[in-house]
């Protein structure tokens, strides 16, 4: 996982669900799901699968055919851009150390 704690894999998981819950419909392709692909850049994909699974695990998404469906509405504070400028923050923080 390359230096990434449970706290930052849970505030990333939370910025991954914001996207989603953006997004018409709450649903997105894997590879067009920006803070997903980002998570898989910098930190690898098997903990990008790993963010997903546990959200899918948790009853908040549902991963079919490359395809991720948000199940449980969330109201986003946010604007898409502050959400991965929020994410990259992170994760470069992470790299750093």
């Amino acid at each position: 996982m390359r230096g990434a704690s449970k706290d930052v894999l849970t505030r990333l998981a939370l910025l991954m669900l914001e996207e989603l819950s953006l997004r018409e419909g709450g649903a997105v392709r894997l590879r067009y799901w920006k803070t997903y692909r980002m998570v898989e850049f910098w930190l690898g994909e098997g903990v990008a699968q790993l963010i997903a699974r546990r959200l899918a695990e948790g009853g908040y998404v549902k991963l079919e055919g490359g395809r991720a469906v948000l199940l449980k509405r969330l109201s986003a504070r946010r604007s898409l851009g502050q959400i991965l400028r929020d994410a990259y923050a992170l994760l470069t923080a992470v790299a750093a150390s």
